[in-house]
Formats: C-alpha cells, sequence, structure tokens
C-alpha cells in the first residue's frame, strides 16, 4: 500500500506536513505532463507554477529533478529556494510516479518506438506523439473539404499539376520502396520563366502536409543560404515533401552536381570533430522539390547518373493567371488535412502490398520506355509516382487520371533520354573544340615550327583525319571546361571502342612530340558526328514502337544496383505469380565496332 504523502497543495501554495504540523514551503509547482521524446530517447518533465498571478510553464530534463538544478527556476518566479529545494525536488519525483507517460517527436516521417512502426507529422499515426519540433509547420489549418473542392475545380484536367500533386504524395513512399529496392530520395525541380506556375506547382505539392509557404517555418525553404543551412532543415525527415524554392537567390554560376548527390544520397557528408572523432552524420529520404528560372542541369557537371538522381520538368504548369492565383488563395488557407488521411490508408494496406504495387507498375513502365543503362533505375522513380497517383486516388477520392500521369512520366523520360547519354555530347564537345583550335594541333614536326601553343596531334588516312590525340591534362582541362566527368567520359567512349589504349588502360603512352620523353595522352577515332546524332534519333523512334527487354544487372562509376537480385527476392518474398522476362541489350549507338567507324573530312 502506497504511503500517504507528507505534501499538501491549498490554493497553489505547497505545505510540507509532519507530525501533525503544516509547513508552507511556498509556490506549488505542477507537473503537466512527463514526455519521452521518441527520436532522441530523451524525457523531460513539463511544469507550471504561478508569478503575481502569471501562469509559467517550463520544461526540465529529467535529470534537473534535482535540489541543486531546480533552484534554477527561481529566476522565473518559483519559490524552490535552496533552503527547501530539496522537498520541491522530492514533491515533483512524487508528481511524476503518478503520471502517464506521453510520447513528442521532433522528427518528422517514419520511425520506429519500441519495434513499432508510425509516421510523424503534427500527430503521429500509430502512436500518440506530438511534433514537438521547431523545423516544419505541420499543424493543420482550415478544412480538407476546402482544399478538395480546389482540386477537384482548379487541378484535375491539368495534367501537368496533377502530376506535381501526385509527387507530393511520393514522400512517405520513397523510405518503404527503400527497403525493397535501394531507392534514394526523389528531387525534382521545375523550371522556366516567370508566370509559368513553377513556386505554385510546389505549393500544391506540399499542401497536403502541411503549411506550403516560406514564412512561420513552412514546407518552403529559399535557395538563399548555405547548402549545409538547407540539409539541416531536411535531417530527420522521412517523408515529409519539401521544397528549396528559387535558385536565383544562389551565387551565379553555381555547379550544384554535389549537392544533388547529396539531397538524393540522403546523408551528409563524412566529417571530424574538433576532438578528431567522427560527426554523426544526419540522414534523411524522401521527396524535394525546388524552382528555378533555368535548367539546374546546366550547372552540373555531365555524369549520366546525376539525371537519375534529378528530374526536371519545364512545361507550362497552371492555364492561366486566375488558376493559380486561385489555387494559391485555397492552399494558403487550408492545408495539412490529406496528408494524415493519406497516411492512414498506407497503414491500412501495409508496407508490402506497397512494394508488390510499386514493382508490378516498375514492370510494366519498363516495357513502354527505351533502353540504356539507367533505364531500369529510372523507372523505379517514374513507378513510386504513378503509384502515389493511384493511392491518393483510393485514399482521398481525388479522381486523378492515372492514365494521363503516366504518359506525362513517359514523356519525361523520352526527354531525358536526349540529353542523358553525355558520351555523345562530350565527343560533339571535343571535337568543337577541336575545329575551333585546329591552328593548336599538328600534324608531323614540320607544322611544330610556327606554333606558339600546342594542344594535340592529329593523324590522317587516306586524306581523311582518323585519329586525335590530347596529352591527359589537356583532354581532361578541354571536358571539364564543357562540365563533363573526364574518368567517365573516357571508360564510356572506350566501351564503344572509341578510345585508342594501352592494355588495360585508357590512355596511350606514346612520344608526343619528337625529342620529348613518353607520355600518357587519350588518343581517340574521329567518327561522323552526324551519325552520332541520328543513331539517338532512331533509338527514340523506336522505342515508340517496340518492348526493349532490360538488362539484369546495370551500373554507372556513381551507384550500382543489382535488379537480377532484386526480382530474385520478390519471387521469394511476394511468390509473384509472373516471372520477369530475360532481359537483353540495347546499345543506343549501334557503332561500337572500331572496323566500321567512319571518318569525317578534314577540317
Amino acid at each position: 500500500m502506497k504511503e500517504k504523502s507528507p505534501y499538501l497543495i491549498q490554493n497553489n501554495r505547497l505545505y510540507f506536513v509532519q507530525d501533525g504540523e503544516k509547513r508552507d514551503l511556498g509556490g506549488a509547482i505542477y507537473v503537466d505532463r512527463y514526455v519521452t521524446n521518441v527520436d532522441t530517447g530523451e524525457v523531460s518533465v513539463h511544469v507550471y507554477f504561478y508569478d503575481n498571478g502569471a501562469k509559467v510553464t517550463k520544461v526540465l530534463a529529467r535529470d534537473e529533478i534535482t535540489p541543486q538544478k531546480i533552484v534554477g527556476l527561481t529566476k522565473y518566479g518559483a519559490d524552490c529556494w535552496k533552503e527547501v529545494s530539496d522537498l520541491y525536488a522530492e514533491h515533483l519525483r512524487e508528481q511524476i510516479s503518478d503520471m502517464e507517460r506521453n510520447f513528442e517527436h521532433s522528427d518528422v516521417g517514419w520511425g520506429e518506438y519500441q519495434g513499432n512502426e508510425f509516421f510523424k507529422l503534427h500527430q503521429a499515426t500509430g502512436l500518440p506523439s506530438i511534433y514537438k519540433g521547431d523545423r516544419y509547420n505541420l499543424k493543420p489549418k482550415g478544412s480538407h473539404e476546402a482544399w478538395k473542392g480546389m482540386v477537384k475545380s482548379e487541378v484535375l484536367g491539368n495534367r501537368w499539376l496533377e502530376c506535381a500533386l501526385a509527387c507530393g504524395f511520393t514522400a512517405p513512399l520513397v523510405k518503404i520502396i527503400k527497403e525493397e529496392a535501394n531507392m534514394d530520395s526523389l528531387f525534382i525541380n521545375f523550371y522556366g520563366v516567370s508566370s509559368t506556375g513553377k513556386t505554385l506547382a510546389t505549393r500544391l505539392a506540399v499542401s497536403p502536409f502541411g503549411l506550403p509557404d516560406t514564412r512561420k517555418n513552412g514546407l518552403l525553404l529559399t535557395w538563399y543560404g548555405t547548402d549545409q543551412g538547407i540539409l539541416h532543415h531536411l535531417r530527420g525527415n522521412f517523408g515529409v515533401p519539401m521544397v528549396i524554392d528559387d535558385t536565383s537567390m544562389q551565387e551565379t554560376d553555381k555547379d550544384f552536381t554535389q549537392f544533388i548527390y547529396l539531397i538524393a544520397g540522403g546523408q551528409e557528408k563524412l566529417a571530424m570533430t574538433s576532438h578528431g572523432t567522427k560527426r554523426d552524420r544526419s540522414e534523411w529520404i524522401t521527396t524535394v522539390f525546388s524552382s528555378s528560372e533555368v535548367s539546374i542541369l546546366q550547372n552540373t557537371d555531365k555524369r549520366g547518373g546525376i539525371r537519375v538522381r534529378f528530374f526536371e520538368i519545364s512545361e507550362k504548369l497552371t492555364k492561366n493567371a486566375e488558376n493559380a492565383e486561385a489555387i494559391e488563395k485555397v492552399v494558403l488557407k487550408n492545408y495539412g488535412h490529406a496528408g494524415p488521411m493519406y497516411i492512414d490508408y498506407l497503414f491500412r494496406l501495409g508496407s508490402e502490398e506497397i512494394a508488390d504495387r510499386w514493382y508490378d507498375i516498375k514492370q510494366e513502365l519498363v516495357k513502354k520506355m527505351g533502353s540504356d543503362q539507367f533505364s531500369n533505375r529510372i523507372a523505379g522513380k517514374l513507378a513510386v509516382i504513378q503509384l502515389a497517383g493511384e493511392l491518393a486516388n483510393e485514399a482521398l477520392d481525388l479522381g486523378l487520371d492515372i492514365s494521363k500521369l503516366r504518359d506525362s512520366l513517359l514523356y519525361l523520360e523520352a526527354k531525358s533520354v536526349q540529353t542523358r547519354n553525355k558520351e555523345e555530347e562530350a565527343y560533339r564537345h571535343i571535337m568543337e573544340y577541336f575545329s575551333r583550335n585546329r591552328s593548336k594541333f599538328f600534324r608531323d614536326a614540320s607544322e611544330l615550327v610556327n606554333k606558339k601553343v600546342i594542344v594535340g596531334k592529329y593523324m590522317q588516312r587516306g586524306g581523311k583525319i582518323s585519329e586525335i590525340r590530347i596529352p591527359k591534362e589537356e583532354f581532361e582541362k578541354i571536358l571539364k571546361y564543357g562540365k563533363f566527368d573526364p574518368d567517365s567520359t573516357a571508360s564510356k567512349w572506350k566501351e564503344k571502342g572509341w578510345l585508342i589504349h594501352d592494355n588495360g588502360k585508357n590512355t596511350l603512352t606514346r612520344v608526343f612530340q619528337p625529342g620529348m620523353p613518353r607520355m600518357a595522352m587519350y588518343a581517340f577515332k574521329v567518327l561522323d558526328i552526324s551519325d552520332v546524332e541520328v543513331n539517338q534519333s532512331e533509338q527514340l523512334a523506336e522505342k515508340k514502337l517496340e518492348t526493349v527487354a532490360k538488362e539484369a544487372e546495370e551500373k554507372d562509376n556513381e551507384h550500382f544496383y543489382n535488379q537480377q537480385q532484386a526480382d530474385e527476392y520478390f519471387k521469394k518474398t511476394r511468390k509473384l505469380k509472373k516471372k520477369p522476362k530475360k532481359r537483353g541489350k540495347f546499345s543506343i549507338n549501334k557503332m561500337t565496332n572500331p572496323q566500321e567507324m567512319p571518318t569525317i573530312d578534314e577540317f
């Protein structure tokens, strides 16, 4: 049986009762809530007291409920002076022992507590937890009915606004798919001239989850700040979409390559503390939007892998100014309702069914897409968007046109293919350099006499230029100037048979100039550039007419993804009735036999 407490509260005064005598200690301090933060594991005690008739609320860490530390409350008006602080501390502990534990969270999206999975918004689904972070405004405002009515009247029928809204609903799905197929965060940029609706599209996309604005801790950030400052807002985000608005606020000619890889990869760079130990790296996996007036990809290096991690949409997004104004007016006053309803539906479906449906959609998209070394992974990301649209319809009865959404995604992929295979573009870049700077190249020693600057040399066969050789450092400098990655480009050229090289290397070591020692240089065949361009056009036409089987294993310089292992995993754990079709190779550029490669006339 619990002993009777020696403490008594009357008229907001705390008394200590002993041997029938009542000692007045001072103003009472009440424990309001006893809380565990499910993200940090820290336990806090929420207390309140009255000072001059006004209620004062404070939060103490559990280890601060000691005589020495609670004295600090006196500066806010509490009466727990040093001479009685031991009694106040004891009374607070007594109150704690009788209280039910509450929960709060400081991160957002998917989480786990004591083996149970839950999803964290303003209020969590799957655990009675409240958001107490200071980065996001997730508290619902207005009504779901007003928001849904706007979608019905202003969004439906506009394929790109429907696409933007579906993209917003991908954020909670990405982590589910990551555990099945090594999915990165989605990073999507809307770009175009002013008044095309790009910022409005991002507001619409995030409005189901929280305040779609840059003010008051909304889900829109601006590019005005450091990369680390932006990444700080993403840490601990496992399923709530975010926006980084207006790249014009960044410095001119900023190279976004590394930043895109960081966002998509979902983890900060490894760093050391001032004490020489490893600093904890923040993580996230979600969907991130951005907006800009020009393509961000223009300010990246030309590695094809970056186009797997970063999507751009440059379409006219809103019908007119009235359409944009009507949407903005509603989403700024009605937000944060659809997201929790959508999450409830995901819980009812379960992760396995969601992953199975994603896999089926992916396989269907693969059949409709052309084939290069990136297509399989891109199909997986496009499948997340289509699945998000389907699930949003089921959960919220939105009426998004899934057939048009699929066509829109395939259209974006077809556009991307034209610029994704950067080895051809790099080749044209270096041949254009050769054409403009012909005077800096020589054929034999007789041409060296009057040349002040020498970049490379060329060889002729049958009166036509057949080969160009450029020292390694110069070659890399030329490619980097065009924002191409030299190692990746050389490897791709080698695969296509365009390089002349020593065994086991990408370079050729020979005497470059008479009287000079042997040196490493890149030597490559001279091709008919127009034929390279024709092959791209033919491939785009072919992919509309035929189903292309996929390669079981694909690899790029930055990422390796074994589709065969994924297929085996699904066959074993999901018991698929249909086996994936065997995949075959399909080359965008069919000129892989060096003997068949044409030459161009001398410039």
